[in-house]
Order: C-alpha cells, then structure tokens, then sequence
C-alpha cells in the first residue's frame, strides 16, 4: 500500500509541475549586441554583465522566463518603436524624446560616460563638457543618441561639434587612435574593457594604447529595461510582468 501513495504522490508531483511551467510565459527582452562588458554576443547568444543581472532575476520571477536576444541597437529601438517587441535593455530614461517607450523598470545599474581624446587634443585641460570641446571632431557609437546631452547635441545642429558615428565602441577606438577622430564619447567601463582587448590582440599598439587619455566626465546615468508603449494591447502581461520584475 505505502508503495502505491509513493507512486500516487510521483505522479501528483510530475503533473502539478508541468502544469505549474505550462503557465510560464516566455518574454523575449531584446538587448544591445555591442556593448561590452555588459553586453555582447558570444556565439550568437548574450552575455555580458546585464545578461548576468537578468538571468538572476528572471530566476525569481514567477510565471514568466526571460530570453535575451542581441541585435543591433539601432533595430533594438526600432522594433520597440513600431510595437513589435516586448521590452530592451539597456535605455536612459527618454521620456522627453523616446514617447514610445513606457513604462520604465526601475534602476538596473549606473553607467559613466566620458570623453577620451588623443593626448595632443588635450595638452590643455578641457574640464568643461562640451563648451571646452567646441570645433573638434567627436566619435560616437550608432543610436546612442542620448550620449553628449542637449547642449552638446544644439551644437551639433549650429555645426560647432562635427559628430561622427559607427557601429561599435571597438570601431570607434581604433578611428581615434589612427588620427580620424579627435575624441570619443564612451562609458567608461565599456572602453576600458575594450582597450584591454584590442591591445592584447595586437590591433592597438603600445604608442596608440597610451595616446588615448580621458577628458570630462560627461554623465552618469542610470541604465533600465524599457517597454513598448505602442503594442495596442498585444502583450496584455505588461503590467504584472513589470511589476513583478521591479519587485525582484
């Protein structure tokens, strides 16, 4: 008899757990492919300090599991701009210019921005961010457009600041060490990070490594998971997902 209540239980157990992970809903949260150490793409799939963060965290979460998905970060925003995707990380708050993001989670994590130039560009100090940076040329990764601030960004409209922009912080550097651009905005563990490696390559040699020298801090800022706000109602979780996320 005590055998078959052992039986009885197993099966009891084994239905109400896949009845249990039958209720789980899986969300793809969309992430930036580049930028690292917080996040990137190893063999196609995210890693990074946020990935570490989230996966934590969607550990906790009951009822939903979490899939990352790297893209780039201008397609990131775009398919959270049009309504397609779920929720990105890693914006700063845009409430004043991205209306098509709400609600925001809240604080992940902090990130310093900074602007490293060659050592020529900064003979002279230049500890005001961007009034002591005005006729030069600055690197900037694509869609990071909260980067520089407003003031920085009106000169760059009143051509006082040219801005140029590619795909990667690894692109970037290199433009910077080879002469092509006079400075760089960057988080500050981010190109930290990317030093390290381009040097250990061999792609960045020591002359190069030391002529890359850090100017003002720009900001800090916190970082969040960000949601659609233009879904029309196709992910009617949002509200609990989000609360229950904060809560973790």
């Amino acid at each position: 008899m005590r055998e078959y209540i052992i039986i009885f239980l197993t099966i009891l157990c084994s239905i109400s757990s896949t009845d249990a992970s039958s209720k789980e809903i899986e969300v793809s949260i969309w992430v930036n492919e580049s930028h690292p150490p917080y996040l990137y793409t190893e063999n196609s799939k995210a890693k990074g300090i946020y990935i570490e963060v989230l996966t934590r965290i969607s550990e906790r979460m009951q009822g939903y599991r979490m899939t990352f998905k790297p893209a780039p970060w201008p397609r990131v925003k775009h398919m959270i701009e049009t309504g397609d995707e779920f929720a990105f990380v890693p914006p700063y708050y845009h409430g004043h210019d991205w209306l098509y993001v709400w609600p925001y989670s809240l604080p992940i994590m902090y990130e310093s921005v900074v602007v490293l130039c060659r050592k020529d560009i900064l003979k002279a100090p230049r500890p005001s961010w961007p009034d002591d940076y005005l006729g030069l040329k600055i690197a900037n990764n694509n869609g990071f457009d909260g980067f520089g601030g407003p003031k920085f960004r009106q000169y760059v409209r009143e051509g006082k600041i040219t801005l140029e922009e590619a795909k990667t912080t690894e692109r970037n550097l290199l433009k910077l060490a080879r002469g092509r651009a006079d400075c760089y905005m960057s988080n500050h563990l981010s190109y930290a990070w990317e030093m390290k490696r381009l040097k250990a390559s061999g792609r960045l040699d020591e002359d190069n490594y030391h002529q890359i020298i850090k100017g003002a801090v720009i900001s800090t800022d916190a970082v969040y998971m960000g949601f659609t706000d233009r879904d029309k109602g196709k992910f009617p979780f949002k509200r609990d997902f989000h609360l229950k996320f904060n809560n973790e």
